[in-house]
């Protein structure tokens, strides 16, 4: 993939995370309501141990993350969330789907635009044959989001991980670029 990615959408523009975001990667990955729900977040994050572990967040053949920053109104050039296909296997034509958004930006469709969009960048301009996403039981936001995108549920993972002193399921949920009608019809569904 040359250079960043930079996606328009209708509300939002998705821009790649540069250091200006630090604070407010670490506050959303440090808060208490993002982290239950995303095990590599299990314990709070300082600046150093952040920079080291997950720092610098790049967008490469590995993988695209992109902040979602909304035009106008209350968040207004600020980001409110997180969007990933990470890891991206080319070979495979295959990407995992990931997302985080901080609650205060919640329940305003910021997440399901910057959701259409990015899977349309990664079916249409990267040319992905799969994408996949899990989802730790009880986050039932995150199954909606993944359903109104048109994922399919394949099935769950018993007892996969371990959360808050005791082993969850996992929901694991598949889309195919056959399925993918484009953002136009998640939005307006």
């Amino acid at each position: 993939m040359p250079g960043p990615t930079f996606i328009e959408c209708d509300r939002i523009e998705l821009r790649p995370p540069g250091e200006e975001d630090i604070e407010f990667l670490l506050t959303g990955v440090n808060h208490p309501e993002v982290r239950r729900h995303i095990g590599v977040f299990r314990t709070p994050y300082s600046e150093e141990t952040y920079r080291e572990e997950l720092w610098p967040v790049d967008t490469d053949a590995d993988g695209v993350t992109l902040l979602p920053v909304p035009t106008a109104g209350e968040f207004a050039d600020e980001p409110v969330g997180s969007v990933q296909l990470y890891p991206i296997r080319e070979a495979d034509g295959y990407a995992n789907f990931g997302v985080w958004f901080h609650p205060d930006a919640w329940g305003r469709g910021y997440a399901l635009e910057a959701s259409a969009h990015l899977l349309d960048y990664g079916f249409s301009d990267l040319r992905l044959h799969r994408v996949s996403a899990t989802v730790r039981a009880g986050n039932d936001a995150s199954c909606r989001l993944c359903e109104r995108l048109g994922f399919v549920h394949e099935g769950t993972t018993r007892e996969t991980e371990f959360a808050d002193g005791e082993y969850v399921d996992v929901e694991r949920y598949g889309l195919l670029v056959d399925e993918w009608d484009g953002p136009d019809a998640v939005l307006e569904g």
